[in-house]
């Protein structure tokens, strides 16, 4: 049976931080990944009649992403890890039955959009650019002891909020958060 297009669309919306961070893994790129999961998409939409169902989809969406980051390493000149590595994330990330991941990734999502400005900055700037808290500091003009407290809020918070989207209860430095 062939799957639509609304289908495809659905399965690999639901998915998308998966696939796309296969991507960003290993083209070590998030706005590359971000290209990369717009073409699997097409793709799979231009070739849905050979998928069976969404775990079928899945699986093919992480091998694609997986192939196409790695022709844009190679492209750029950038080491990859080894095959070998690659299979046994790839046997992970195409597993369906890790769906709690989504539901917890797109909690964080949620969570990191509520917050000020000036910690988004600063959160895109370690995590999306990469740059150390002694690089960030210097552009900020203060101290990295400063930007690490800082940091410690924000992750505190974006736990927090995290437990309160799922529902769950978490354990905060011996406090149980819900």
């Amino acid at each position: 049976m062939t799957m639509k297009a609304d289908e495809v669309v659905q399965v690999l919306l639901r998915w998308r931080l998966r696939v796309a961070g296969v991507a960003a893994a290993i083209a070590r790129d998030v706005h590359a990944a971000d290209d990369i999961f717009q073409q699997i998409v097409l793709a799979a939409l231009e070739d849905r009649e050979q998928f069976k169902d969404s775990d079928h989809l899945l699986a093919w969406a992480v091998r694609a992403a997986r192939h196409r980051a790695i022709d844009l390493s190679r492209r750029r000149k950038m080491i990859t890890l080894p095959d070998e590595v690659l299979d046994l994330l790839e046997a992970q990330w195409a597993n369906p039955a890790l769906g709690a991941l989504p539901d917890r990734t797109e909690a964080l999502h949620r969570c990191v959009s509520r917050l000020g400005t000036h910690a988004r900055e600063l959160l895109q700037k370690k995590y999306a650019d990469g740059l150390t808290v002694t690089t960030i500091a210097v552009q900020l003009r203060r101290t990295p002891d400063a930007l690490y407290q800082t940091l410690s809020r924000i992750h505190r918070a974006l736990r927090e909020c995290v437990a309160r989207e799922l529902g769950a209860f978490e354990t905060v430095a011996g406090k149980v958060v819900t």
